[in-house]
């Protein structure tokens, strides 16, 4: 049975029960289409330049097939990517170079322009009992898989050795943050160092060598062995480290950059590394013997976020012009790319079967994509839109700086309004929890309980759904 099909049955069962008919209505109320929503709104503000006897620019918006067609620019509308399409970006005037619609006039109100983008990111919906288009379904349901599991106990450190680096007087911002995925362990960025600490007694642990500079990434391997750091010294050195969590020795160095290293990851088995910076090249090695495998030059801007997906199979990098690119993580081959991010991604964060990839970036904007057909799930417009101060004009900057993939499948994320955020993978807000600094990273502990945050004055908010306790990780504070 096709989607068409099934809607139609669905209907004809609903009507026969008035009661699921009646709480139906506003699910499908949700999803706007051409018929009853888009046309009435064309009618009101573009069927003047834009209709059957007026096609200015060889748009015709009077007919369903006519806004399908496009204009003379090509496509009008791409199913599920407002951001890329023509026609919202002229009504919601964004973007350079796009005529501001209606030509002359002023913009129409932002309710309409919400219908509109709607109506282009659940699939340029006809009717009420249309099928969408574009878009392949992904299940939105997740349970953890257990995939990277380790057989025995998951890592924990033993008695490791004192770092001699002298401690800063004062606490640096938290540059890196990063939770095991099988253990109550915490490793938080410091100068020269790395502070781990224990989730579960709420306790230092102790102290990793960097001595390469101010760590910009951390991340345990996806079965918890192993730790990578990377980062460095601006305009001077950028490497990535390897960690053996249990004794906290070294066991692996890779690149030797001119510039600190902004993203970096193991990916799954524990067999490549991928780096890449300001040298807008994402670099990947061989963890066994060190040797560069391949490297990416598709990027035009500075390299922000990469990671791998939890299977191994993918890479997915990012830059500071918004675009998202997926590879082959084995053979560096393209899958193709993710643009719909306005300004720098900051952050890319894969759900744990692999299905799902969420990225944050300057733009305010939190998306998850459906990686099997490139396509949106979700598109979280304001996700950390601060609330201007009292007597100001403006409105001000509302990135988002870090999130996560929780276990369970929930998304966390922190940004410009100093809170921390929980969303479904549908984009629906679950809950937050403000902070009195301005936070820099975010990550979920292994089960999924607590959402931690790293903030600009150094210390840790961490957020069990109920309260929020601020705590700070060096080892001697």
């Amino acid at each position: 049975m096709n989607n068409l099909q099934s809607q139609v049955s669905l209907w004809g069962r609903l009507a026969a029960c008035p009661t699921l008919l009646l709480m139906a209505l506003p699910l499908f109320a949700q999803h706007p289409n051409y018929d009853d929503d888009v046309k009435p709104i064309f009618s009101r503000r573009c069927f003047t330049c834009h209709s059957a006897g007026e096609m200015r620019s060889g748009l015709n918006l009077e007919s369903y097939a006519g806004v399908l067609k496009g204009g003379n620019s090509g496509d009008a509308v791409i199913p599920g990517r407002p951001a890329s399409s023509l026609l919202y970006k002229a009504v919601a005037h964004e973007g350079d170079g796009v005529p501001r619609m209606p030509l002359g006039g002023n913009k129409i109100p932002d309710a309409e322009i919400n219908i509109i983008k709607d109506w282009i990111q659940l699939g340029l919906l006809e009717n009420a009992t249309s099928a969408p288009k574009g878009p392949i379904p992904v299940s939105l349901d997740y349970k953890p898989n257990g995939l990277n599991k380790p057989s025995g106990p998951p890592a924990m450190p033993a008695t490791l050795a004192p770092v001699n680096t002298p401690e800063p007087s004062h606490p640096a911002p938290i540059t890196a943050l990063a939770a095991s995925p099988w253990a109550p362990l915490l490793a938080v960025s410091g100068h020269e160092r790395i502070y781990l600490y224990d989730l579960a007694k709420r306790a230092p642990i102790g102290e990793l060598p960097f001595p390469e500079g101010i760590p910009y990434v951390l991340r345990f391997s996806r079965d918890g062995s192993i730790l990578l750091a990377a980062g460095g010294r601006g305009v001077q050195l950028g490497k990535v480290v390897l960690y053996d969590v249990k004794t906290g020795n070294r066991i692996g160095a890779f690149g030797q950059e001119l510039d600190i290293v902004l993203a970096a990851d193991i990916s799954a088995g524990n067999k490549l590394v991928a780096l890449g910076g300001p040298s807008k090249l994402v670099k990947v090695f061989s963890v066994a013997d060190g040797q560069q495998l391949y490297q990416i030059k598709r990027h035009t801007d500075w390299i922000t976020a990469l990671e791998f997906s939890p299977d191994g199979q993918r890479l997915a990098t990012a830059d500071r012009a918004g675009v998202i690119l997926l590879w082959d993580a084995a053979t560096g081959g393209t899958f193709g790319a993710l643009s719909e991010h306005k300004d720098s991604v900051t952050s890319l964060s894969w759900r744990g079967d692999s299905q799902l990839l969420a990225s944050g970036g300057e733009d305010g904007q939190i998306i998850v994509w459906n990686v099997g057909d490139g396509f949106p799930v979700a598109t979280i417009a304001k996700a950390h839109q601060p609330k201007p101060p009292k007597d100001t004009f403006g409105t001000p900057p509302g990135g988002v700086l870090s999130l996560q993939f929780a276990p369970d499948g929930r998304l966390f994320s922190v940004g410009r309004d100093s809170t921390i955020r929980v969303w479904s993978a549908d984009g629906k807000p679950k809950g937050g929890a403000p902070a009195s600094a301005l936070l820099t990273k975010v990550a979920a502990s292994f089960d999924g309980k607590l959402a931690i945050a790293g903030d600009y004055a150094g210390n840790l908010s961490i957020w069990d759904g109920a309260k929020t306790v601020t705590v700070n990780t060096r080892t001697n504070p």
